[in-house]
């Protein structure tokens, strides 16, 4: 199988992935226990939303970039995302690396796994 993320990075479901992801590492730092994350299919540390492979298919208007112009109130939960999300940079969206290494604290651990060299280098 030859996935690629970028064709789907910052998707609704995207979202969703990361929202409950941060939910977990949240819940994980209430204790003063260092813990490991294992992401087995790591992928991009950061997508360019601007890129040839990402506008093929352009899934981020109707996610990240339909949810950075919401104007309601919003959750903890969120908040902590979209503050990620903004330290991604403009037309960047954060990979799930990106996201764990945000929230992790000096203690804890990644280890992220990745088939495709090219992502893994980035």
């Amino acid at each position: 199988m030859n996935y690629r993320h970028i064709y789907h990075a910052g998707n609704f479901a995207d979202i969703v992935k990361h929202l409950v992801l941060i939910a977990i590492l949240e819940q994980l730092k209430k204790k003063e226990k260092p813990f490991a994350v294992l992401d087995a299919f790591a992928g991009l540390g950061l997508y360019d939303l601007n890129s040839e492979a990402a506008s093929k298919t352009l899934e981020s208007d109707t996610g990240i970039n339909k949810l950075l112009q919401a104007t309601d109130p919003i959750s903890q939960l969120l908040q902590t995302f979209l503050n990620i999300v903004n330290l991604a940079g403009l037309n960047h969206y954060p990979g799930s690396p990106f996201i764990i290494k945000q929230l992790l604290r000096p203690n804890d651990r990644l280890i992220a796994c990745e088939l495709h060299p090219s992502d893994y280098l980035s």
